[in-house]
Order: structure tokens, then sequence, then C-alpha cells
């Protein structure tokens, strides 16, 4: 009885679907990123992230210039002139120039509150950059594969 369980517990176990979270990243995509300009932060989420998706030794190649935006934009104030809300409006816009000088943008705005502690707050930026970044990733893969 034991060894018919452990039978059907190994069986179950390498047929859950598990895949490497790197190597499901990976499509069959080469991207290079000649020149990104703007937002540091994004731009450095956006280099690695496009760094891990690409496979070098594919024959799809394309040749990126990427230029972000990032502006944090207040939207309401307390009585006090202290800022409650604030807006964060994220924005990339790739030059492909494989695809003779393609353009393609992408926008996102976030409305988020004030939190009193700076350092939460500046990692909730990070957090909804980061975020931001990898849904552009997955976005821009998808319209060059198309």
């Amino acid at each position: 009885m034991k060894k018919i369980f452990l039978f059907i517990s190994i069986f179950f176990i390498y047929s859950c679907g598990y895949s490497s979270l790197y190597l499901e990243g990976k499509k069959d995509i080469s991207i290079s990123l000649e020149e990104i300009t703007g937002d540091f932060e994004l731009n450095n989420y956006i280099k690695n992230d496009l760094k891990i998706a690409s496979d070098r030794n594919s024959s799809n190649f394309f040749e990126l210039i990427a230029e972000t935006k990032y502006e944090k934009i207040i939207l309401t104030k307390d009585a006090a002139g202290v800022a409650t809300d604030y807006r964060l409006d994220l924005s990339v816009k790739f030059t492909i120039l494989s695809e003779n000088n393609k353009t393609v943008s992408y926008k996102e705005s976030f409305k988020i509150k004030n939190i009193n502690e700076k350092f939460e707050q500046s990692n909730y930026e990070k957090e909804i950059k980061r975020n931001f970044s990898e849904n552009i990733k997955d976005k821009l893969i998808l319209k060059l594969l198309n």
C-alpha cells in the first residue's frame, strides 16, 4: 500500500506543471537595448527585465532605443498644505531600429495615497516602477514576436 501511495505521489509531483522561473521568462527573441534615457531607476528595471528575457542564440534579433518618463503629480493637499494624494505617470517609448525606426509607446498612471513614512513611500513607488517594467517587458515581447 505504501509503494502505491509513493508512486501516485511522485506521479502527481512530476506532472504538476513546474518549470524554472528563468527558463519560463525566456522567449525565442534577442533584444539589444542600444540606448536608454530618462528615469534612472526605471531604466535599470527595464534593462534587467529585457536582459533576462532575451536569448542570445535566437534568430529573432531586435535593436531598440528607449526613452522613459516618470512624473509624480500632487493631486490633493490637506489643510496644512501637505500632499495627501499623488498620481504617478510612467511612460516608455521604444524605437525599434531593426524595423525601420518603428515606435511603440506604453503609458500607465497610478493614484496613490501619501504614506507618512518616507522610506515606505519610496519603497512603494519603487515597487510600482518594478511592476510597470515587468508589464512593459511582457507587452514589448508580445509586440515584437507578432
